[in-house]
């Protein structure tokens, strides 16, 4: 039987228990059979709750230590552990001076804007679902009898020419993906093919598809019948074009992306989210590692590189080893940067004129948060490289989410992030397990805390999680006068005297404590929230409350820089 009592102190935040919730859930879906029917799913669901209502109760319900069958002098001893947990996390974490800039972006690029950025990278963290999905069914020999759906596996591809192709095998893709164990990707092909109230589409009817090909084609609305060249040296793409998909093993390793988009003039990386048993075990392993800084980084990008030194940087364990993991040769890091570099080095209007683009959802959004931040210490990308991550975990402790508004500040990186209300996946991790383990033996077992100081394995608040990047949260409902669209900037806790507070993950750059004790039943995280297609639905009631808007101006406007 799991023993809730470890989290049972008044105090702790909606992050901690969503973070255990979170656990609980990939946990449990990891080791459930890949067939689990829906009523499986539904039941794993609610467990989860259960588990999340444990919690809130124990947590901040008001029983007594008696009730909670702790003796009165435990209680007493577990108090003043408790209370020096809280200060501990509370000290102010010591960080390296900073060298702010001015969130200067001005190079001459004419950036789009905030609802397009948005809307553009939102619809292709989607598609990428049903891209690779469709190669699976097509490497499978299941589409032996469409000579042109086959096509879906040529590169360079055309992206409206893919596109299409989707569009006609939808169905089957659907009947394929309705077995329970792809919910993620049929909720992103349902985005892709459904009617929707879509701000750019040309004809709603045709769901997200149309508004794609509106954007994204030089031709809008028709396949492009138009060769296209992938060879280094003559690489002048005319229309929206896949250079590049890393798919081969989907199943086991994480999966991307890479096109070239001439009517926006951009490279683009898209990163999958979760879909597969190995993509879950990824999101569970939530301890951290430590790395180098990616200046250091750049001059060799290699994985054996990445360990040495003392650093203070922390990432997910998880998503390092997805990204940077090199144990059977290259890492997926220099893979995808192998291509971005042949895509600048190919033709000179591409260095001059185009700029980097990643983007990815859920995991995908985690992985182009990493992937964009020591991109943008390359030389290979011009800067600033712009990651628009949708429905991303949290990647990085104190000193990560410190180096990542340095480099936003001096016009290296924009960062977008894009979170729907109440989007569970948004809300963890809030501390790594070693951390939580500290924490718990801190509170109810001085003994064990003991033993982890004296063996070294005790963790301090630098292995809290922190979000980056400016935050457009989104909301289905408006009430009380609130916007559907809400703007924050992530860094703004290091360009005030925020810090001096000892301002924690659990807490926002304005101050507001992010405490169960403050929810009611309507901020109950909801899994649904986390699809594909709540995110698609959302950003389509937005353009006209961010008309107008652009990702620079906000820089400018959240940091005192106008």
């Amino acid at each position: 039987m799991v023993q809730y009592n470890i989290v049972a102190a008044r105090g702790l935040s909606l992050d901690l228990i969503t973070t255990a919730v979170h656990a609980v859930l990939h946990t449990s879906f990891t080791l459930t059979k890949k067939a689990a029917t829906p009523s499986v799913r539904l039941v794993q669901y609610f467990c989860a709750m259960g588990l999340f209502n444990k919690l809130k109760s124990t947590a901040f319900g008001s029983k007594k230590s008696s009730e909670r069958g702790v003796t009165s002098d435990t209680a007493a001893e577990d108090d003043k552990i408790s209370t020096t947990a809280e200060k501990e996390d509370a000290t102010e974490t010591s960080l390296r001076p900073l060298q702010i800039g001015s969130y200067d972006f001005g190079d001459g690029y004419s950036y789009p804007s905030l609802f397009e950025e948005a809307d553009d990278m939102v619809k292709l963290s989607t598609l990428i679902y049903s891209l690779i999905e469709l190669r699976e069914v097509a490497r499978s020999g299941k589409l032996d009898g469409h000579p042109r759906s086959l096509q879906i596996l040529d590169l360079p591809l055309a992206m409206d020419n893919a596109l299409s192709i989707i569009a006609t095998e939808a169905e089957l893709l659907k009947e394929i993906l309705s077995d329970g164990a792809h919910d993620q990707a049929l909720s992103a092909l349902q985005a892709l093919t459904g009617p929707q109230l879509d701000a750019r589409a040309v004809d709603s009817s045709d769901g997200m598809i149309g508004g794609l090909l509106d954007m994204w084609s030089c031709c809008p609305g028709a396949p492009s019948s138009e060769p296209v060249d992938g060879k280094a040296g003559n690489s002048d793409y005319t229309v929206s074009t896949i250079i590049a998909v890393g798919d081969e093993k989907c199943n086991d390793e994480l999966v991307y992306v890479v096109g070239v988009n001439p009517m926006s003039k951009r490279i683009t990386v898209a990163f999958r989210g979760s879909t597969t048993k190995t993509d879950f075990l990824t999101d569970a392993k939530i301890d951290m590692v430590s790395v180098p800084d990616p200046e250091r980084f750049a001059s060799s990008t290699t994985d054996s590189n990445l360990d040495k030194g003392e650093s203070n940087i922390c990432i997910h364990r998880g998503f390092y080893e997805y990204l940077f993991g090199s144990e059977k040769g290259q890492s997926k890091y220099e893979e995808i940067m192998l291509h971005v570099q042949k895509l600048f080095e190919s033709n000179p209007k591409y260095r001059d004129e185009y700029k980097l683009y990643v983007t990815g959802h859920s995991l995908g959004g985690a992985l182009a948060t990493l992937f964009g931040l020591y991109a943008s210490a390359s030389s290979i990308p011009p800067q600033p490289v712009t990651v628009v991550s949708v429905a991303s975990p949290r990647v990085g402790n104190l000193e990560f989410a410190a180096l990542f508004t340095e480099y936003e500040s001096q016009g290296k990186i924009r960062h977008l992030r894009v979170a729907n209300h109440k989007d569970p996946v948004t809300l963890a991790p809030a501390m790594s397990s070693k951390r939580m383990l500290t924490l718990g033996s801190m509170m109810f077992s001085p003994i064990g805390y003991l033993a982890l100081k004296l063996s070294g394995n005790e963790a301090g608040a630098e292995e809290s999680y922190h979000h980056t990047g400016m935050k457009m949260k989104l909301r289905n409902e408006v009430q009380d006068g609130s916007q559907r669209c809400e703007l924050s900037y992530s860094g703004a806790q290091f360009l005030s005297k925020a810090l001096s507070r000892g301002l924690d993950s659990t807490e926002d750059a304005s101050g507001k404590k992010n405490s169960m004790l403050s929810l009611t039943s309507s901020d109950v995280p909801l899994v649904s929230y986390h699809y594909g297609r709540a995110y698609t639905d959302r950003m389509a009631l937005v353009k006209e409350e961010l008309a107008g808007l652009t990702l620079n101006q906000l820089y400018k406007t959240k940091t005192g820089n106008e």
